[in-house]
């Protein structure tokens, strides 16, 4: 699953097939097909969860009190095969500056 983060605003979205935006605005993204997905702004920080662990965890939510259960959530690297960093009126892919 991907999600962008606003540094802004701390908003955290999930993405989706269609454009969807953080609570103020400076950043947003959308999945362009099952796997790829673009975003932008420069507030922008793009994160994953691990599918198959957030789906354990869901399962095996505990009932009580007490800690709740872990899964893998991660900052998707700058330079990434399945998450490009887009401008916004363009629509084209920018450089990544990861160097």
């Amino acid at each position: 699953m991907k999600l962008i983060y606003c540094c802004h605003c701390q908003d955290v979205v999930k993405l989706l097939h269609h454009e969807r935006h953080c609570d103020c605005g400076r950043c947003g993204g959308h999945y362009i097909n099952q796997l790829h997905a673009v975003y932008w702004g420069d507030t922008a920080v793009p994160l994953g969860f691990d599918n198959t662990s957030f789906g354990m965890t869901l399962e095996e939510q505990p009932k009580g009190p007490g800690p709740g259960k872990r899964f893998v959530a991660f900052v998707i690297p700058k330079s990434c095969p399945t998450m490009a960093k887009i401008d916004p009126v363009n629509k084209i892919r920018l450089p990544d500056d990861s160097d």
